[in-house]
């Protein structure tokens, strides 16, 4: 008995090790030592790729005229550009907003949906529209972008320039979170999508696997575009796949930038969480078996960067159990590792609560308290998405202002 606990708290461990550090850590050392996954060939474009911008939009009056602006602002020829948004029974002004700037822009295509079907299908609907004005090909380009993430004039043009290489097949970009607070979990985020955005960058760039393109700002060849499964709530890690499996090299450039207005709340972002997790579990099970199929390249970024962390919480679990267990039996070295496991689980984010309270904001202990509350979402989601319960809908968090 103790030694199967014994097993089961080591396998735990190395693979939570695994998926947070040893993975990044042999990723960057490769970057040195290896060359790229595959070799980038380039042939000049004949015509400059038409770029169709997807938009879904659910009461965004707020942020959607300063996002639609700063498309059209970009230094991308504008006569390459169709803007496509869709308003998912928005009932603030955005539609009222958006009408107003069709009047002005004729590359503006605007449908505004009675009913709330949710982001997918809104998506869906759009991609369907943009290929009734240029039918999708290798020189037609899908630009999925979130209403309130705000480009800068050189984005479009940064993203397409990787498209010169013919098997690329999704170009991501680099996301920058705006007004970062010291009271909320806005520096712990912005600082863990930092490191997401250099991991992708490095897969894109040694595996020409990337994990799942951020939804905020990405960028597909349509020809590798397949439509979205209606009840699919994280349709970016779903299209991102797809590509890659079709043999599509998919990469962040980092150099293609973007802003955003970042969540503060805990609360807000576990809610926001939980919703993404939900949608973990949903592509999980479709692509399940692209954890021991070829590419095993693709297998082996898949099980080491999200299927290990969709599990986290599980594992987590299993450490403290396994541990407990083992004290119980006698073990006095896993009653240590279990009452340091319940300081770092519970201690130490009781302890920022109750000092967040009194004003007092530590980095290190919100970076904490910030990783565990985040798989604790992502329990809540795998919970919710058993019971079957979730819904295509969404509503957005409230983030801070982009200045």
């Amino acid at each position: 008995m103790s030694f199967f606990l014994e097993i089961l708290f080591a396998v735990s461990f190395f693979l939570i090790i695994h998926s947070y550090l040893i993975y990044p850590i042999s990723l960057f050392v490769a970057n040195y030592f290896i060359r790229p996954y595959r070799s980038v060939s380039r042939v000049e474009f004949e015509d400059l790729p038409i770029v169709s911008c997807i938009t879904s939009v659910y009461n965004e009056s707020e942020i959607i005229e300063r996002k639609v602006q700063s498309i059209l602002n970009s230094d991308y020829p504008l006569d390459r550009i169709k803007i496509f948004i869709g308003s998912d029974a928005s009932n603030d002004s955005s539609n009222e907003i958006i009408d107003a700037l069709k009047l002005k822009h004729s590359n503006i295509y605007f449908f505004s949906y009675a009913t709330r079907r949710g982001k997918t299908n809104v998506i869906n609907d759009l991609i369907e529209e943009a290929y009734k004005v240029t039918p999708q090909s290798g020189n037609h380009i899908i630009l999925f972008t979130d209403a309130n993430v705000i480009l800068n004039t050189d984005t479009i043009t940064v993203l397409i320039s990787d498209f010169i290489n013919p098997e690329v097949a999704v170009v991501d970009s680099r996301i920058i979170q705006k007004n970062l607070r010291n009271d909320g979990i806005s520096i712990a985020e912005s600082q863990y999508m930092s490191l997401e955005t250099n991991l992708k960058y490095l897969e894109g760039k040694i595996l020409g696997c990337m994990m799942g393109a951020f939804g905020g700002c990405f960028a597909i060849r349509s020809s590798f575009l397949q439509k979205i499964p209606n009840h699919l709530i994280v349709d970016d890690f779903y299209i991102t796949m797809k590509a890659m499996i079709q043999n599509g090299i998919c990469v962040l450039n980092p150099k293609a930038i973007c802003f955003e207005g970042i969540p503060n709340q805990m609360h807000e972002e576990f809610r926001r969480k939980s919703r993404i997790s939900i949608g973990n579990f949903q592509n999980l099970a479709l692509f399940y078996d692209r954890l021991y199929k070829r590419p095993f390249v693709l297998a082996y970024a898949f099980f080491s960067h999200k299927f290990l962390r969709w599990i986290g919480p599980f594992l987590f679990i299993t450490m403290f159990l396994s541990s407990f267990l083992l004290w119980l039996l006698g073990s006095f070295e896993f009653g240590i590792i279990n009452l340091l496991l319940s300081g770092l689980i519970f201690g130490i984010p009781l302890l920022d609560y109750i000092l967040q309270q009194f004003g007092i904001h530590l980095r290190p202990l919100r970076a904490i308290r910030y990783f565990f509350y985040m798989n604790l979402a992502l329990l809540n989601g795998f919970i919710i998405y058993t019971s079957g319960k979730q819904l295509v809908t969404w509503q957005p968090p409230k983030r801070s202002n982009i200045t």
